[in-house]
């Protein structure tokens, strides 16, 4: 059943990818000639230029230069290579999604992915049947009354993106909730714990900013080793124990099985099972 929910997020992840091909601006390389790239061309920007491109799902600034001008349908067009992605990713984008970079530009940049950690708590379609979303607004939760992330904003990719990018995107949103669903007791958040405030915080920061399935499966082990073994069901341990130890794990890393650990880590975890007394909470302390 988890490989199948692994090649179901690869699915719809390749079906997404065809989808936004389908319904997108339509400024494919194909419709593109050598002709309409000019010098007479109206541009706003120029080969070259560092700029922002906005996500399709309109939650995000990405970096990118510009490598190519045209003009289609009326309207000038730029191809983008982005910051940290291959050249198999770059692309045509029309000019409405292209924002200059400059300093006011670059802090909406930075406060976006500040708002992926205040936002309403929603998950994405493909997390309907994670099993941490009927918990996330439960009460005794370790995180406290704080506001839950935007999980749809974690899960957004930049366009183009491969069905192994947006299964990943996909696993950082999971994780993340999986985490926050937590119940008071599930691990050690006290003064010296494994899974005291700072910590927790630094962890969470790293799951956004992780880039690669390496990044995120060494985040995803940590959590599994902060868990104490009262909050996993006896049902669902040994399919845990049969899975790759931690070498092995970080050497085989990819998100197909970062999803079959992550989503057997949400299957296995006890949600419903509170100890106040077990740790003491970050509120009673205060």
């Amino acid at each position: 059943k988890l490989n199948s929910f692994a090649n179901n997020l690869d699915a719809t992840a390749e079906h997404s990818v065809e989808k936004e091909s389908a319904e997108g601006e339509n400024t494919e390389d194909n419709d593109v000639s050598d002709e309409q790239s000019s010098e007479d061309v109206d541009e706003l920007f120029r080969e070259g230029q560092t700029v922002f491109v906005e996500s399709k799902c309109r939650k995000m600034l990405w970096t990118a230069m510009v490598i190519g001008i045209a003009k289609h349908k009326k309207d000038t067009i730029y191809r983008v290579k982005y910051q940290g992605w291959g050249s198999r990713f770059d692309e045509w984008v029309p000019s409405q999604r292209v924002v200059r970079y400059s300093d006011d530009n670059k802090k909406v940049q930075e406060e976006m992915l500040e708002d992926a950690i205040s936002g309403n708590g929603d998950l994405p379609s493909t997390l309907e049947s994670l099993e941490a979303k009927s918990f996330l607004k439960a009460k005794d939760r370790l995180r406290g009354h704080g506001p839950l992330p935007d999980f749809n904003r974690i899960a957004c990719t930049p366009p183009n993106a491969s069905s192994n990018k947006k299964v990943f995107a996909i696993m950082k949103a999971a994780l993340i909730a999986i985490e926050a669903a937590l119940p008071i007791g599930s691990v050690d958040n006290t003064e010296k714990g494994a899974w005291r405030s700072d910590l927790a915080s630094q962890w969470r920061l790293k799951v956004l900013q992780s880039e690669g399935p390496w990044d995120l499966m060494r985040l995803v082990l940590a959590l599994e080793e902060s868990i104490s073994e009262e909050w996993i069901r006896p049902d669902l341990g040994h399919l845990r124990s049969g899975l790759p130890g931690r070498a092995k794990a970080l050497e085989e890393a990819s998100s197909s099985s970062l999803a079959i650990r992550i989503i057997l880590l949400d299957r296995s975890l006890l949600y419903n099972y509170v100890d106040k007394k077990r740790y003491k909470s970050l509120k009673s302390k205060k």
